[in-house]
């Protein structure tokens, strides 16, 4: 099940250093993507640029402390995960952070053990409510809801064929899918016409330009898997 989370980002934010240091190589084993912040503004600018699936909050953050970044994102982002994290057990803050929907709240120092309890909470939640935001790379960005994908934040023009052939793609991400699966989605409304196998490589090559290099890969004979 902890396999899930390497498919998914953090945005990790603590402004002690060696407690940071310890804690991104514990995430590191677990994540593909860490992105690491040192104060709450920081946290923020992170957050609107990469638009993350988890945060990992320190409470205690100087300029916007993690309780104030928390309540931002959650005013407009319901399903983004939050795990809190603090060395206090202040009734009140501990009050406000129930109305953020957190996934956890840890007590600093953190247990290895606790640690990972808390990394499968977080792949249990996220195979029950899938994110909608798909990442190719660290830059690079799905939104499954809205069928936009973005670059460092810009959206990325796709044709309409673009647009039809990424779509089958990535819902069958790591899959490869068939030079008939292909002709059959991308050219829907030409069955009667004779789709050539040049026709799907020169659509596929047009859109491997647009995408992260080598994330998609031809599979010799069959057809093509986006990674």
């Amino acid at each position: 099940m902890l396999s899930i989370l390497k498919h998914h980002t953090i945005l990790y934010v603590e402004d002690e250093l060696k407690i940071q240091s310890n804690i991104v190589e514990y995430l590191e084993s677990y994540f593909d993507i860490v992105y690491v912040a040192s104060d709450g503004e920081e946290a923020l600018r992170l957050y609107y640029y990469y638009s993350p699936d988890i945060l990992l909050l320190d409470i205690n953050l100087p300029l916007k402390d993690g309780l104030s970044v928390a309540l931002e994102v959650r005013s407009t982002n319901s399903i983004v995960r939050i795990i809190m994290l603090t060395a206090h057990t202040e009734t009140e803050k501990l009050l406000i952070a129930t109305e953020l929907k957190l996934t956890k709240y840890l007590i600093k120092p953190i247990a290895p053990k606790e640690f990972k309890e808390t990394m499968k909470l977080l792949a249990k939640e996220l195979t029950q409510y899938p994110s909608h935001l798909v990442h190719l790379n660290a830059e690079c960005v799905w939104d499954k809801n809205k069928e936009i994908l973005t670059l460092k934040g810009m959206a990325i023009f796709l044709t309409h064929k673009e647009h039809k052939l990424f779509k089958l793609l990535i819902k069958n991400k790591t899959q490869t899918v068939y030079y008939n699966e292909i002709m059959a989605i991308v050219w829907e409304d030409a069955l009667e016409q004779d789709i050539s196998f040049d026709s799907v490589k020169n659509q596929v090559s047009k859109l491997r330009k647009k995408l992260p290099l080598d994330t998609l890969k031809s599979v010799y004979g069959q057809g093509y898997v986006l990674l």
